[in-house]
């Protein structure tokens, strides 16, 4: 299977995907390249705001949260600092109790895992 790496534009974290599905991300996110970690970040921003905000004002603030706080400098610290501050994000602004509980948070179809080596 042809893979290819991609680069989150909002935290810089590089997922190795099919072109098929960079594509598809591409298509969906205005052309911008977004992880998976990131379009959910996208999405709560969209349900936050009760669905009256486009997914180009929602991807523009997430960029900018993502982009607000500098990071560190090595690439595991980078996602773990990422992934911090939208927990942080996530718990003082979270939704309504009514809410769903649960979301599953997945790379998405045709991003590479490893499980086929």
């Amino acid at each position: 299977m042809e893979v290819e790496k991609a680069k989150c534009e909002c935290c810089g974290f590089t997922e190795e995907c099919t072109p098929t599905y960079i594509v598809a991300v591409h298509a969906e996110y205005l052309g911008r390249w977004v992880c998976g970690l990131c379009a959910e970040a996208v999405g709560d921003e969209i349900r936050r705001e009760g669905n009256v905000i486009t997914t180009a004002k929602a991807l523009d603030r997430h960029v900018a949260f993502a982009h607000a706080a500098p990071m560190a400098s090595a690439a595991e610290d980078n996602l773990v600092a990422a992934v911090a501050r939208l927990l942080r994000r996530c718990l003082v602004d979270s939704p309504p109790a009514s809410a769903p509980a649960s979301r599953k948070v997945a790379a998405g179809p045709g991003c590479h895992d490893g499980a086929d080596e």
